[in-house]
């Protein structure tokens, strides 16, 4: 199947790169679309703080060649996400107004400012080039584009010189100021400060600014991932944009951990310039298309229900108004938001996007009643569709407006529809297993079976308690429980292990590194053995995690455990089970309830080439294809940078946001 075609690797750098978050101051497509009823000192930009990781990488997505009569049609997405720029905690929710506290300068880290710059985070972002002479120094500063909405002089950030750090020898980053046009509200020129030196390639130019979003990253609250655009800001607070009129209040609570990130549009996504676009270029007759969904409330149900973009070698144009010489590329794609794109040329293609990988839960939309919404896989890995709409997402219940209707007709449920081969396969749930209270989870290893197949001694998902740890100054932590039934390369997730702090040399000390045995009180530590590790198993009661050392004298309370996962509860029928990534394919397996719960896994099918360790999916299911007849398990892949597409047909159903459970949790 052509969905399947789709290059399933997020590709991580092999290093966690360390951003510094400064402030932001500083056939026809009528035939496939009809079967379908679906942001003094100078103040920086880029938000002050502390130094965060980010897994930054990429996705390549292939297509087919196809042609102008007969093209080859994808449902497509980013999975991942734009930069981000601004990363603080909430002072003040009133109405659609958020409000920050004021940050500290970089310049003098004694005196606070506020954190933006008026008007930046809602945008269209001016672009610009340069050249780079023979002897390494920047030229040709060049405006391609004036952008738009701007309110203050934004910053110019360009990128470190290739031979060198750009802060010793003879490389030396180059400096560029902007000047706007207040009335028109754009950037009117940019000009040199500093040419710089030891550039050997022509390095990209940032102009500050663009479509930017607002998302709760606070990991206790019970809204983390959701995400609004900014409409507006001034130097301390943003105005977002809230279609359901949801109580902002109660999402962005004060002190709430917040992350502002720009948002991707066609331009940025695909390219702004025709040395940059790889998609076909054209006319809207020859040019590969890309279809992006309206609204709710500008749907028909027809196929003007999409907004159709191509490049034509200069600009992106719209065709429904090919005529305007404004650019399209500024259109912007949402977060939760897919596209179809319509390969025209005969030739394959890979695309890659780069970006950012999404690792908390998130959210997406469900349309209206009638009403269509192409969802993305929100993250930079393969998923199933049950995880993707899960049970907790799921009610039987006719007079339940908000959630995914489930029923045991399709007529009458709310219906997925997924894009195999040009054809529109339809989906929909029964409401099998919609009780699930928690949702089941275990844990595999590389595959012992013939052809690195996964057999049943390669799945757990058991517990136990934790009596003993070693503190080895220089070796893996030994973990003692008895009995634990753990095997050789699986992992396990370390909770509530606690100690009393010790040196380099394995000697307890206070909170100042004072000696305990000098008169110290002795201080308390959550362990450093706590979180995911693979395991190499010693005996039977005995376990070490593998490259872990110990910072702790351990404490046995009782409370210390492991888990390799939970058989959940509220099932009411046995659940389908997928093994996906480690290197191999085909794994798939029963989880047979018993009591509400999980009680054991059978592999039904072992697969093949599981030379790491696989991610275990243990699917609610209750999904049924039309066509499929009574097959038990109609689950489907949802490859990274994919999507769905959703038809709304409970006649109750209103917009609203729904959950996505991450596959990182």
């Amino acid at each position: 199947m052509v969905i399947e075609k789709v290059q399933k690797h997020f590709a991580f750098i092999p290093f966690q790169e360390h951003i510094l978050y400064v402030s932001m101051n500083s056939f026809c497509l009528s035939c496939l679309l009809l079967g379908l009823l679906f942001f003094s000192t100078p103040r920086l930009g880029f938000a002050q703080g502390n130094q965060i990781s980010e897994l930054k990488g990429s996705i390549s997505v292939h297509l087919e060649g196809g042609s102008p009569e007969r093209p080859f049609f994808l449902v497509s997405s980013s999975s991942l996400k734009g930069d981000a720029v601004f990363r603080g905690q909430v002072k003040q929710t009133t109405d659609n107004n958020i409000s920050f506290y004021e940050v500290p300068n970089l310049l003098d880290p004694d005196e606070m400012q506020p954190p933006f710059k008026p008007g930046v985070l809602s945008t269209i972002q001016a672009r610009a080039k340069v050249e780079v002479e023979q002897d390494g120094t920047l030229s040709s500063l060049t405006l391609t584009y004036p952008g738009g909405n701007y309110k203050t002089i934004p910053d110019v950030i360009i990128d470190l010189p290739t031979s060198g750090s750009g802060l010793v020898g003879n490389s030396r980053i180059a400096e560029i100021e902007a000047f706007i046009d207040t009335s028109a509200q754009q950037v009117s020129a940019l000009v040199f400060k500093d040419n710089g030196t030891g550039y050997v390639s022509r390095p990209s130019v940032k102009i500050e600014g663009g479509a930017h979003f607002i998302k709760i990253v606070e990991e206790s609250s019970m809204f983390t991932g959701k995400f609004f655009k900014i409409t507006s800001n001034d130097y301390s607070s943003v105005i977002v944009e809230n279609l359901l009129g949801i109580n902002l209040a109660q999402v962005f609570k004060p002190n709430q951990l917040i992350e502002i990130y720009q948002a991707w549009t066609l331009g940025s996504l695909f390219g702004h310039t025709s040395e940059q676009v790889s998609l076909a270029e054209g006319n809207k007759t020859t040019a590969d298309l890309i279809y992006i969904l309206k609204t709710d409330g500008n749907q028909d149900g027809s196929n003007a229900d999409f907004s159709c973009f191509y490049h034509d070698g200069e600009i992106w144009r719209s065709d429904e108004n090919p005529t305007l010489t404004n650019s399209a590329d500024t259109v912007i794609i949402h977060p939760d938001q897919a596209f179809i794109i319509a390969r025209r040329s005969p030739n394959p293609l890979d695309l890659v996007f780069s970006g950012s990988a999404a690792t908390r839960d998130t959210f997406g939309n469900f349309p209206a009643h009638l009403k269509r919404q192409l969802l993305s896989n929100p993250y930079g890995v393969d998923i199933m569709l049950s995880d993707l709409i899960s049970a907790h997402n799921i009610t039987t219940n006719p007079l339940d407006t908000e959630r995914w209707f489930a029923h045991d007709s399709q007529e009458q449920a709310d219906n997925v529809k997924i894009l195999n081969d040009n054809v529109w396969h339809t989906y929909w749930n029964d409401g099998t297993n919609s009780g699930i209270v928690n949702t089941a989870t275990a844990t595999a290893r590389f595959g012992t079976g013939i052809g690195g197949g996964i057999t049943q001694q390669d799945i757990s998902f058991s517990s136990g308690i934790i009596t003993a740890m070693t503190n080895p100054e220089s070796s893996n932590i030994v973990v003692t429980s008895h009995d634990h039934g753990l095997k050789n390369g699986l992992s396990v997730f370390i909770n509530q292990a606690s100690g009393l702090k010790t040196n380099a040399n394995k000697v307890q000390i206070d909170e100042n590194g004072n000696l305990v045995s000098q008169g110290a009180i002795p201080l308390t530590i959550q362990s450093a053995a706590n979180g995911y590790h693979e395991i190499q198993v010693l005996d039977n009661h005995t376990f070490e995690l593998i490259g872990k050392y110990g910072d702790s004298d351990f404490i046995s309370d009782g409370l210390a455990s492991w888990s390799t996962g939970s058989g959940g509860s509220g099932y009411s029928s046995d659940a389908f089970v997928s093994f996906i990534g480690g290197g191999g394919s085909g794994a798939v397996g029963t989880a047979r309830v018993v009591g509400g719960e999980v009680a054991s896994i059978l592999v039904t099918n072992a697969g093949a080439g599981y030379v790491r360790a696989p991610k275990v999916f243990i699917h609610s299911g209750g999904w049924k294809k039309l066509g499929a007849g009574n097959t038990p398990f109609n689950d489907a892949l949802i490859p990274a940078s994919s999507g769905i597409m959703l038809v709304r047909n409970h006649s109750g159903g209103v917009r609203t946001l729904f959950s996505i459970d991450s596959p990182f949790n």
